[in-house]
């Protein structure tokens, strides 16, 4: 079964914007590994398709601090619904519907 991920870099110092990619996995090949070794999977396909999309190297993201990493699955049914019962409230709250 495939899943999506979403890798964010985000900058220590938050002077740059951060950078994201989306990583599809197949969770039944791995299922032999631990919860911890799947997730550093992921960081580090995610991380790497960021800098392949962007030619960066290692170097490139400590000359930038983008030091820190979030992780997420990436739902994308979820997050339109999410975001539409977001925007309803928003509406009501403003008095615009």
């Amino acid at each position: 079964m495939m899943k999506e991920y979403q890798v964010t870099l985000l900058c220590q110092t938050k002077q740059y914007k951060p950078v994201s990619a989306i990583v599809k996995l197949d969770i039944a090949t791995l299922s032999n590994l631990t919860t911890k070794e799947i997730c550093a999977e992921i960081r580090k396909r995610g991380i790497i398709k960021i800098c392949q999309a962007r030619y960066w190297t290692t170097a490139d993201l400590k000359r930038y601090n983008y030091t820190i990493v979030k992780m997420r699955e990436y739902n994308i049914q979820k997050i339109e619904k999410d975001n539409k019962l977001r925007y309803e409230q928003i509406k009501k709250e403003r008095g615009w519907s």
